[in-house]
Parts: structure tokens; C-alpha cells; sequence
């Protein structure tokens, strides 16, 4: 028998995109970590070898908009600045944080520095006040001093360095000026120097020590970076009868310095966002016309790119920072959209390697494959996604496939088969997605499972989106035979009779694929479109036989307020199923496909029988078989789930409380028991083993159970460093596979004789009395959990 006492969980996935804003990720200068804010919550990617892979996490109570590393020569601390003007410093290797200062608004941007025993923290918020606090680890801090932006400007990026072991700080602003000064304790701030030249905001600073002074770089949005040489001045006569740059002179403990300007690069067709100094010497800068550069100072003494990477095509709108490992073979960026791309030194050149990544909106649904292979993700950012577990390299789970980028929000998503799903979004058409023999064959050697894809998708390679078009096109391996072709490997776009809207190359992986490629070369084409409700989809989902699809809508009328059953393969509308009020929240077919049970906002239950529907079948014809007694739930009911064998069910609800609902003579439903909770129930899944999943407006889960004694016992709650802080949307256990040997399933396509078949080893035998449950938030997070049970 399970007890709480046995049952353990360990988060093995967890996946979020990196905020919007050129300092929301930074990279430990001596480990490699990358620290980047992803919605409300703090994480961490460690490095091993060339993979890098989610590692610590923390949440804090807004978005986060910032997140450095403190410079120090050892251990890994961050600085955070958040969307309510929280800077927060965090100890990874404790998990322990600390609220430094306050800000009335939101954080810009934040800088810290270790000296003198202590950190030094600058935090620019959007209230125009730059503050400076003194902290020590676990003690709290004290202020230095703050600075005011004038005319209610903002600091846009800002930097520490040491000069004559005094601490200096530069701030970048949006008057296009750079502004040096000097922080201590005793006298707090004191303005240096302000050096101009650019001519848009500042965007990026960083400093190069040399041994009498060094360099500042500064990247603007006017395409420029310059470098700022900052030299100690040893001879006040020197070269005063020979031509020299403008120079700003400021002191520092008694000793002069000139600044003037060393050089000014020109490479970017966009605004820089980012410039950064490699160990090697080199400077990276980022831009937000998608790529980045490497500077290399020659032996003439003129700075000049030396290599130049970067992304052509997909719907990425730049990049935000430049990160560089410290070996210098591995440099790393986020885009616009929050997805890391990272590219590698080779014998061969610069080449992209795969990063972990997610959605930047939303995951407001999610689906198991019916075989466990793969995970459909739908999320508010308009795209549904694929994620599985890569067995080769370091192993870990990676998005493999960006099978929609739509024009609409995605509200749901829901597998109907191995190589088919259906998905909704804000629009009143839900549409049939059919996978294509490409990622079958990627999907095999990314996941080690043996895949055999059937004769209903061997010809398709790939699709396509048209210009002004929300609907994937697809592409088959005679289109391609027939295309022009305009460099290796790559569709011409010009004379092609297929409009393309970027280049399409199908792509034969043994690794995750890179951002540019789930961008242009992974999409499913579209088979079919369902037209019938009267305002935006809300819900799907498909019978496990994969015979019936119900859907829903958004509705606050009883007319709009119906599930309308779609028949798989005809596609026909096959039933409108009336009694509902408000908007249906969630539809669950029961395990033998005979039966559905619908929620809705109006506080209602329905369980419906389907086992005699067919193409002929009238639509008025069908009547609730049951519905719930009068004040069940008293607030929404969110989600619902059946047990697997005695036809009872879950509902959850805003109202704090799980309900079971017992099968009862004269096929009706009657309240079995009930269980009270802190927070409101927003999601539950049932297992085949009858383990109870929860998911809580919180971002908590806990694992359930029935006893025989007719309560409910909550045998596990997921610790608060496995889950999220935002409310959890879709919970769904990993279908697992039983017995001891290789097993094959044969997931029906369109036809006869068509279909997907797949072969993999049983999960008890890669884990033993493991099983695994994937979560989405309204943060965008998405988690993949395993638990390890143990009868005792």
C-alpha cells in the first residue's frame, strides 16, 4: 500500500522562456552558469561540456525584468530586479533570498559587484532613481547612496569596475549619454565625467581592465558600439603639440584619468543591444537584426569582425544579449521571443547547438502522445510545441519540433492519435494537425525509440506557412523534387511553385534541433478545419479510441454554451450537446469511450452517453444521462477526470474541493466523497492506477488517493522548489506502457492500414515503480515530475 512516506518526486523537466529585455540573462564569468529570468521565477543553466540544462530555480512574487551575476571570484550569487521594484539578491547554492531595496516602480536594469567584503548593488528602476546599497551575505545591507535621472529619464544599462581600488559605476541612459562616477560609503555618489557621442539610448555596458585603466564598451540603439579607452595620465605635457581625439579628464584618489574614444564598430544593421568582453580580449555584441559579432583587435591596432553568426528567416525579432563562456568556444543569446540560441567553435566553423527553451506566453494546455513518447504543449505566445527526452549526449528533455506558429492565442490542445492532434485558439475554427515523416524520423533518433512512420505520412516531408496565411501547407517530397534549388539543401524562394514564406530544408537530426530550425523546418501541415461554434474555442479533447472529438467555447449564453461532438475521419458534426449555461471548462470521454462528462462555469456537471453515435445520428437526439444535484460545487468547476475501471470521477473546483462521484444504480451518479483544500483546485488527472493529481491556483500539485474508508488522502505534495507560483492550468499523467519487454503500438492514421507504429522499451523497465506527470502555468512554465512509488 502507498503511503506519503514512500513516495518521492524529482523534477526532470522544467522549461520557460527567458524574459524580454537586454539584462535578463547574464553568465557566471567562471563557471558558465546563465542566470535569466523566465515570468516570475529566477533560474539557473549549468554547463556540462556542450549542453547546458535547467538546474536551480527560485520565484519571487512579479516578473522578473533583470538578473546579473554578483563579480566575485568565487560561488554563484545573482541580483534580481522585478516588475514591482523588488531587487532581490539570491544565494543559489542555498536557495536563500534577500530583498535588498525597493524601487516604486519597475526595475531596468541592476549591477553588483563584490569589494571590500561586501556586495555592491546598483538597481535602475523606471521611477528615474538610481539606488547603491552595501550588502553582506545574510545580514541585509545599507544604502550608499542613489542618483536621480534627470528630466524623469531612465537608466538604461550600467556597469561596476575598480580603478586605483576605488569602485567606479557607469550608467547608460536614454539621453544617449554615458555617466561615470564614483561610490563609497562615505561619500556616497560623485559624478565623474558624462561622455556623449551616441546617438539613440545606450543599451549595454561592459568594462576591460588593463593595468592603467582599460576599456568601455557601450552598445546603442544607433547600430554603434564605441570604445572608450580610460588610461591614467602619467604626464600632464605629453603629446600636447600632437594632434589627439577630444579626451574627458577625471581624478580618482589623487590620480588623473582621460577618457577618449579608442574605436567605433560598425557591423550591425540594427540597434545593438548588448556588447560584452570575452576572456580572450574579443568583444561579442548582440543585435536586434538577429545576429551576433565577434570584434578582434588586429596587430595594426583597428578593431575588425572576425566571425559573424547568426539566423536568416523565421519570425524571431532579434537578439538581447550576448553571453560568452569563459574558454570563449561557446557564445549564447536570447531573442526578442525569450528562446536561448548558442553557437559552438568547431574545426568546421561556428554551429548551433540545441539550448533548453519555452513558451514566452501562457501554457494554457498540454497532451501526452497516446504512446508517452512526446509532449504537445499550447500556449498564449500562438504556438503549440513538442518536447521529448533526448537520450543521446547528456540526455534531458528539449523541444523537438514547433509543429504551430498561429496568428491567434492558443487556448487547447489535445492528441487524437500518435501523428495526429487538435488544437483551438482565439478564433471560432479548431484545426486537425497530421505530424509528417520527417519528424517520425527525427523523433527516433532523438528519443532512441524506434518509430515507423505509415503510408498516411510518408510523402509529406514538411509544411509551410503562406504569406498573410494562418493555415500550414504541407510540403511533399515530390514538391521538393520539383523545386528549384537556390544554394544545398534549401528551396528557392523565386520561380517556386510553392509560396514559401522562408526557406524550407528538411533536416535529418540525431540532436534536438536549434531555434532557426524549429522556426522554419518542423511544422505539421494542416489536414482539416472545423468550423461550428459561435465565438472563440476554448476546449478539446478526443475518446480514447480516437473514434469521437468534443469541443467547446467561450459563451455567456446558454444558446453558444454546447459541446459539439466531431466524428474522426469524416470530420462531420455528429451531435450539439445542450444543457450547459456558461462556458464548458473541460470534457473528458470516460476510459471506455461509452461516455463524456463535461464541466462548466455555471457550477454544473454532465455526463452524456456516446457509445451509439454515429455520422447519421440526429443532433437533437442526445439528453444528459445525468447532471449534478443542486449546489455540488459552488463556485466554477475547472477540470474533471475519470477513474479507470469503476466509471466514478474528479471534479475540482474554485470552491477549494475535490468531489469523487460514484457510479449508482440506474445509470446515475451520486456523491461519493469530498475534500477541502487551502487554495482553489484548477486541474486533476486520474492515473490507470488511480493516484489523483492536482493542480492549485498556487502553482502547488499534490498526489491523492481514495482510501477504503471513502476520504481522500493526500500522499504527496510536491515541494515548492519543483512547482511554479502562478496558477496551474492542465495537469495529465504520462500514458505508461506495462510488462517487461519492447512493445509496439499501432496508432491509427487516416485509412485503412495506415497509421504510426511504435516500439520502445517499457517504462518499469527504464525506471522501476516510476511514473511521470507533466504540468503547465499560466506563468508559461511547463514541468515534467517523476515520482518514485514503493509499496511498503
Amino acid at each position: 500500500m502507498l503511503s506519503a512516506s514512500n513516495i518521492s518526486t524529482e523534477c526532470v523537466h522544467r522549461s520557460i522562456a527567458c524574459n524580454r529585455g537586454t539584462g535578463t540573462a547574464d553568465i557566471h564569468p567562471l563557471t558558465d552558469s546563465i542566470v535569466y529570468g523566465g515570468g516570475c521565477s529566477g533560474l539557473v543553466l549549468i554547463r556540462s561540456g556542450y549542453q547546458y540544462s535547467v538546474k536551480h530555480y527560485t520565484s519571487v512574487s512579479s516578473a522578473i525584468t533583470a538578473a546579473v551575476w554578483v563579480k566575485q571570484e568565487e560561488g554563484e550569487v545573482a541580483v534580481m530586479g522585478c516588475d514591482k521594484g523588488d531587487v532581490i539578491l539570491w544565494n543559489v547554492a542555498s536557495n536563500t533570498t534577500l530583498t535588498v531595496c525597493k524601487h516604486s516602480q519597475s526595475l531596468v536594469c541592476v549591477a553588483a559587484i563584490a569589494h571590500q567584503g561586501s556586495v555592491v548593488v546598483t538597481s535602475c528602476g523606471s521611477d528615474s532613481l538610481v539606488k547603491i546599497h552595501s550588502v553582506m551575505l545574510g545580514e541585509g545591507g545599507s544604502e550608499i547612496g542613489s542618483i536621480t535621472v534627470p528630466r524623469q529619464g531612465f537608466a538604461l544599462c550600467c556597469t561596476m569596475f575598480t580603478l586605483q581600488d576605488t569602485l567606479l559605476l557607469a550608467l547608460g541612459s536614454d539621453n544617449s549619454s554615458i555617466s561615470l562616477y564614483t561610490l563609497s560609503e562615505g561619500s556616497g555618489t560623485v559624478l565623474l565625467t558624462t561622455l556623449t557621442g551616441h546617438e539613440d539610448w545606450v543599451r549595454g555596458l561592459d568594462f576591460r581592465a588593463s593595468n592603467y585603466g582599460g576599456l568601455l564598451a557601450s552598445a546603442s540603439q544607433d547600430h554603434y558600439i564605441r570604445l572608450w579607452n580610460i588610461s591614467r595620465v602619467e604626464n600632464k605635457g605629453e603629446n600636447e603639440t600632437h594632434f589627439k581625439l577630444k579626451e574627458k579628464m577625471f581624478q580618482v584618489q589623487g590620480t588623473q584619468f582621460r577618457v577618449s574614444v579608442e574605436s567605433i564598430l560598425l557591423g550591425h544593421d540594427n540597434w545593438v543591444t548588448s556588447a560584452r568582453w570575452i576572456s580572450n580580449g574579443k568583444l561579442l555584441s548582440a543585435s536586434m537584426d538577429k545576429t551576433l559579432i565577434i570584434w578582434d583587435q588586429g596587430s595594426d591596432g583597428l578593431w575588425s569582425e572576425s566571425v559573424h553568426v547568426g539566423e536568416v528567416g523565421g519570425n524571431n525579432l532579434g537578439l538581447f544579449g550576448a553571453l560568452p563562456t569563459s574558454d570563449a568556444n561557446i557564445f549564447i543569446s536570447h531573442s526578442f521571443q525569450g528562446a536561448f540560441q548558442a553557437w559552438r567553435s568547431t574545426d568546421s566553423g561556428w554551429v548551433g547547438i540545441p539550448m533548453p527553451g519555452g513558451h514566452f506566453n501562457a501554457a494554457k494546455d498540454l497532451c501526452w502522445s497516446p504512446s508517452g513518447q512526446y509532449l504537445l504543449t499550447a500556449s498564449t505566445d500562438q504556438s503549440v510545441r513538442v518536447s521529448a527526452e533526448w537520450r543521446g549526449g547528456g540526455g534531458g528533455w528539449y523541444e523537438v519540433a514547433r509543429s504551430q506558429i498561429h496568428g491567434h492565442d492558443m487556448s487547447c490542445v489535445h492528441c487524437i492519435s500518435d501523428s495526429q492532434y487538435l488544437s483551438g485558439s482565439e478564433e471560432k475554427v479548431l484545426r486537425v494537425f497530421q505530424a509528417t515523416s520527417t519528424f517520425f524520423s527525427n523523433l527516433s533518433a532523438i528519443t532512441g525509440c524506434s518509430v515507423d512512420a505509415g503510408g498516411g505520412v510518408d510523402h509529406v516531408i514538411g509544411a509551410h506557412i503562406p504569406a498573410l496565411g494562418l493555415s500550414n501547407k504541407a510540403i511533399t517530397s515530390e514538391d521538393m523534387a520539383n523545386t528549384p534549388v537556390q544554394h544545398e539543401g534549401t528551396a528557392s524562394i523565386k520561380d517556386c511553385d510553392i509560396p514559401y514564406q522562408v526557406a524550407f530544408a528538411p533536416a535529418d537530426l540525431t540532436t534536438p534541433p536549434v531555434e532557426e530550425v524549429l522556426l522554419q523546418n518542423t511544422l505539421w501541415p494542416e489536414v482539416h478545419k472545423l468550423y461550428g461554434h459561435g465565438y472563440e474555442v476554448y476546449q478539446c479533447t478526443a475518446s480514447p479510441d480516437s473514434r469521437l472529438l468534443a469541443t467547446s467555447c467561450k459563451a455567456a449564453q446558454q444558446q453558444f454554451a454546447v459541446v459539439i461532438l466531431w466524428r474522426v475521419g469524416s470530420w462531420n458534426k455528429v451531435a450539439e450537446l445542450c444543457h450547459h449555461k456558461l462556458t464548458v471548462t473541460r470534457m473528458s470521454f470516460s476510459p471506455d469511450s461509452q461516455y463524456l462528462l463535461s464541466v462548466s462555469r455555471d457550477r454544473d456537471w454532465a455526463v452524456w452517453d456516446v457509445s451509439a453515435l454515429s455520422d447519421t445520428t440526429p443532433e437533437h437526439s442526445i439528453t444528459p444521462l445525468a447532471t449534478s444535484p443542486p449546489k455540488a460545487h459552488s463556485r466554477i468547476i475547472w477540470d474533471c477526470s475519470w477513474f479507470p475501471e469503476d466509471l466514478s470521477f474528479a471534479t475540482v473546483s474554485r470552491d477549494k474541493r475535490l468531489v469523487l462521484w460514484d457510479r449508482a444504480e440506474g445509470r446515475s451518479w451520486t456523491l461519493g466523497c469530498s475534500q477541502a483544500f487551502d487554495t482553489p483546485v484548477t486541474a486533476v488527472d486520474v492515473s490507470v492506477d488511480g493516484l489523483i493529481l492536482l493542480g492549485f491556483e498556487s502553482g502547488s500539485l499534490k498526489i491523492c488517493r481514495r482510501t477504503p474508508q471513502n476520504t481522500v488522502q493526500t500522499l504527496h505534495e510536491v515541494p515548492i522548489q519543483q512547482c511554479v507560483t502562478h496558477s496551474i492550468n492542465t495537469v495529465q499523467w504520462r500514458p505508461m506502457r506495462t510488462g517487461k519487454q519492447e512493445t509496439e503500438t499501432l496508432i491509427s492514421g487516416e485509412g485503412e492500414g495506415k497509421g504510426v507504429k511504435v516500439t520502445g522499451k517499457s517504462e518499469e523497465e527504464h525506471c522501476g515503480r516510476c511514473k511521470e506527470f507533466a504540468a503547465c502555468s499560466e506563468d508559461g512554465s511547463v514541468l515534467v515530475i517523476r515520482t518514485s512509488l514503493q509499496e511498503s
